[in-house]
Parts: structure tokens; C-alpha cells; sequence
């Protein structure tokens, strides 16, 4: 993991992999905060690596199916022969059974298919990279979104973000939210927009953040949580997302 606030990239940077870029992910805040905490203490509020692999999988196959083909190859090396079990597989049909077949999950995953339609026209990209740099710390930063929609018009945008979830009540899903540091990542993402290189959002005057979860056990339901409209939780997360990339300076020798 590295930082180069002086080289500027653009989103759609050809030849380069997301995880070669030399920026900050939310995921390396994650990796930090195992660093700092130990690694026994933030790893037992996490999935075991076979799970954090299935949700990769079911990521994969929801908004990139034109490259499935390489997905157990890229993406879970640690399950057994590199092969999906048929329950798993079973399972993954499932939910991505569930999130195609809800009506407002569909309308914006089709919409992605579709693509931008015209110039002014509002578009929902999957797999969205946007780099920018964080106004604090003047750290460089990066971001991936499942799937952002944008109107242009209307100067709003909306982000999904989809979860693999054990919860089976929309409460029990609303409270892993606060467990997991779900609220980290959702000003993370939102301050990726607001702060983006090149400005691209920079007519938006309202975002929304909205988690999608899905039951992992039948019957598949779908739970949605707006980020957004909970008091409080993305002004913590984003206290939260600051706090670590100050660690982040500090271990790499970058504070006055």
C-alpha cells in the first residue's frame, strides 16, 4: 500500500488493476485498524476468509458476469480445488435470484447494463473506481463502487453497496451495519464523490447510500438500509475513516 499525492490518475486509468493503484482503499483502513488493535480482536467481528470469498463471489457474479469465467480463479484460491461446493453454488444462484427479481435492485442493475444513453443523460455504472484525496490529510485515496447511479438533472446520485448477510430480520441487518464499521465505508464512498479528482459530481446536491443485504440462507430475503437517513452514522464513519488514515500518516513517517 502505497501513496503518491503528486501523480494524478483518472478513474478509468488503462492497464492498471484496482489493487495496483497507489492509493487508500477502505480495506486498507481495515487492515490498519487489525494492525493497530491485533488482529484476533478485529478479525472476530469478521467473516472467516471462506465467507469473506463467497461474498466475492456472489459480488462477481452480480455486477461483472461477463467475466465469470474467471472468477474462481481471481477470487477464491482458498476454497477447496478452487471450485464452488454444489450447496455453495446452489446458494449463490439464490441470491442472485433474489436481488434480480426485486424490482428496485433490477431497474438500476439494468440501467448499468444499458449504459449512459446521452450526454446529460442519468447513468448507473457497477464496479465504479473513483479516486480522490482525502481534504485532511491530503492522503490519496481510492474507492470502488458496486453500483452508482447519477442524474444529472435531478443533481442527485444514489450508491448501492451489496451484502452477504446471516441476519434474518431487517434489525438484525441494521445493527450488523453498526457492527461491521459499515459506517466507515459509507462516508468513505460518499466522500469519494463529494471529493473526487476531476470533480465529476461536483453539480451533485444530494446523495444517498444505501445498503442492500442479502440473506445468505433461504429464503434469500432482501433487506435495505439508507445510510443517509440514520442519524449520526455516516458524521461517525467519516470520524472513524479520518482517524485511521492519521494512523496511516503516522506509521509511514508522512506527519509534521
Amino acid at each position: 500500500m502505497a501513496s503518491s499525492p503528486g501523480r494524478v490518475l483518472t478513474t478509468r486509468d488503462a492497464g492498471l488493476d484496482y489493487r495496483e493503484l497507489p492509493r487508500i482503499s477502505n480495506s486498507d483502513l481495515t487492515r490498519i485498524k487489525e494492525e493497530q488493535v491485533g488482529y484476533q480482536l478485529a478479525a472476530s467481528r469478521w467473516a472467516t476468509e471462506r465467507t469473506r470469498s463467497f461474498g466475492k463471489a456472489f459480488h462477481q457474479h452480480l455486477l461483472e458476469p461477463e467475466s465469470v469465467a474467471t472468477v474462481l480463479e481471481q477470487l477464491l484460491p482458498d476454497l477447496t480445488n478452487s471450485r464452488l461446493t454444489s450447496s455453495e453454488q446452489n446458494k449463490l444462484d439464490g441470491l442472485m435470484d433474489a436481488v434480480r427479481h426485486d424490482a428496485f435492485c433490477r431497474r438500476y442493475l439494468r440501467m448499468a447494463e444499458r449504459g449512459r444513453t446521452g450526454l446529460e443523460a442519468a447513468e448507473a455504472e457497477r464496479e465504479r473506481v473513483v479516486l480522490f484525496t482525502d481534504p485532511t490529510t491530503k492522503l490519496a485515496c481510492k474507492s470502488r463502487l458496486d453500483l452508482v447511479y447519477t442524474s444529472p438533472k435531478r443533481q442527485n446520485t444514489l450508491i448501492f453497496d451489496f451484502k452477504t448477510t446471516s441476519a434474518r430480520t431487517q434489525a438484525q441487518f441494521l445493527q450488523s451495519c453498526y457492527d461491521y464499521d459499515y459506517d466507515r465505508q459509507a462516508a468513505f464512498y460518499l466522500d469519494s464523490l463529494r471529493f473526487a479528482d476531476g470533480h465529476e459530481w461536483a453539480t451533485t446536491r444530494r446523495f444517498r447510500f444505501v445498503f442492500v443485504g442479502v440473506m445468505k440462507d433461504k429464503p434469500h430475503r432482501l433487506f435495505a438500509v439508507d445510510a443517509t437517513s440514520l442519524p449520526g452514522f455516516v458524521d461517525y464513519g467519516r470520524k472513524k475513516y479520518r482517524f485511521w488514515l492519521k494512523k496511516w500518516q503516522e506509521t509511514n513517517g508522512l506527519t509534521d
